[in-house]
């Protein structure tokens, strides 16, 4: 009982920026109908539940991570009867542009800037695309025979001066373990997949840029140092090798570095807080959906190329610390990452949704006039098979299980007897 506590309080906390994202985005939402037929009008990127069923139109599955999203809501409506509800779905990882931002539902799985962009945040499509599959056991490593060094293993890219910022974030981290190997263990897992760009090259106009674009905070922009200039000459020295995920339980500290695709979230953190260590976050302004509900200095520390050192040589010699910090990390998995937790929480999203737009009436009672089926080519999403890949390729559409609706079955769907 406790537990189911815990894990209501901790849903609640992160569903709670919801309530205010909707607030900020469309502070006096338009008529049910409008809002619902300007969101079924974008055939790419709507995603509709009708009586716990999941539809999309074909051309939804044209986009990267779509396919992943639509079998994970599928998945959630296993475990909990989802309402009705339409919105659109944006994959990007920076979120949605503020030029984009339009006053409907809106769904995106992270934010570059922080909170104060538009959208409502959903779990990133690397939880699924099965939430079967994400509930797995994970081996259990005694916290004191762990390694005491911080570990982490990704790609470093030459990016855009203004997509660069967690490839400069990466080598920061990945220099810091030339200079401490005492204290570091973080490097690319082989030389091709690390070409960092030189750190001299980019200031911090381009993290200006991408807060201006997008909306929200600033990305911290470090200055360039010896060490990381002498990374970016010789990237043999921070390649190390290939680290298998269940291996990261052999380390007492994991340190999450920013993607490197555009200084944003990155799938390798949703398996972090499971793996009973110490959650070190690299500094960011990035927020994915959960973050509301973490505490600084309690569920994880926050680290940068300065502080980091001495942080870990504080946590190597205050054990007792280190040990509640990981448990408190072991936490965040089990009241927000678990795959109940996923679910419930998605469903507290649905349920904003409708609320806030008050689409139930509509969605519920009344949906004739939403939907012209004739321009729409609908399927029906049922799930997806098993689908992990080392690379972070998105789900193929064709491990999906979908099912064509025909025109006459759409004219149905949306039909008031229908229910």
């Amino acid at each position: 009982m406790a537990g189911q506590r815990a894990t209501a309080n901790a849903t609640a906390l992160a569903a709670r920026e919801v309530a205010a994202t909707l607030r900020r985005d469309a502070p006096a939402p338009g008529a049910a109908a409008d809002v619902l037929r300007a969101v079924l009008q974008s055939r790419d990127d709507f995603l509709l539940v009708l009586r716990n069923r999941v539809f999309v139109d074909r051309a939804f599955l044209a986009k990267s991570k779509h396919a992943a999203h639509a079998a994970f809501v599928a998945s959630v409506a296993k475990r909990i009867r989802l309402d009705n509800v339409a919105y659109r779905f944006s994959a990007g990882t920076r979120g949605v542009k503020r030029s984009s931002c339009r006053p409907v539902p809106t769904a995106v799985i992270a934010k570059v800037g922080g909170h104060r962009q538009c959208g409502a945040l959903v779990p990133n499509p690397y939880f699924g695309p099965d939430l079967d599959a994400w509930d797995v056991r994970e081996e259990v490593v005694p916290f004191a025979t762990r390694s005491s060094k911080a570990l982490w293993r990704g790609n470093i890219s030459s990016r855009p001066c203004d997509k660069d910022a967690g490839n400069r974030a990466r080598l920061e981290a990945c220099a810091l373990s030339v200079e401490r190997p005492d204290l570091f263990d973080a490097y690319c897992p082989h030389v091709n997949g690390c070409a960092p760009r030189d750190p001299d090259q980019c200031d911090a106009a381009g993290e200006r840029l991408v807060a201006k674009t997008y909306g929200g905070d600033v990305f911290p922009h470090s200055a360039a140092t010896e060490s990381m200039r002498r990374a970016f000459r010789a990237p043999a020295t921070i390649a190390r090798g290939y680290v298998e995920p269940r291996k990261f339980a052999s380390s007492k500290y994991l340190l999450h570095l920013p993607g490197a695709f555009t200084g944003s979230y990155s799938r390798n953190l949703n398996g972090l807080w499971r793996r009973g260590a110490v959650v070190l976050l690299w500094a960011a302004a990035y927020a994915e959906f959960y973050f509301p509900a973490l505490e600084e200095g309690r569920t994880h520390l926050v680290v940068d190329a300065c502080s980091a050192p001495s942080v870990i040589e504080r946590l190597n010699a205050d054990p007792r610390r280190a040990e509640a910090l990981a448990a408190a990390a072991r936490a965040v998995h089990d009241t927000l990452l678990c795959a109940d937790c996923l679910a419930r929480y998605f469903a507290s999203v649905v349920d904003h949704f409708r609320r806030h737009f008050a689409l139930g009436p509509v969605l519920d009672h009344d949906r004739r006039s939403i939907a012209d089926c004739s321009r729409l080519d609908l399927l029906e999403v049922r799930g997806a098979r098993p689908w992990r890949d080392p690379y972070g390729r998105a789900l193929p559409n064709e491990h999906l299980d979908l099912r064509n609706v025909s025109v006459d079955e759409c004219v149905r769907l949306f039909s008031v007897e229908d229910g």
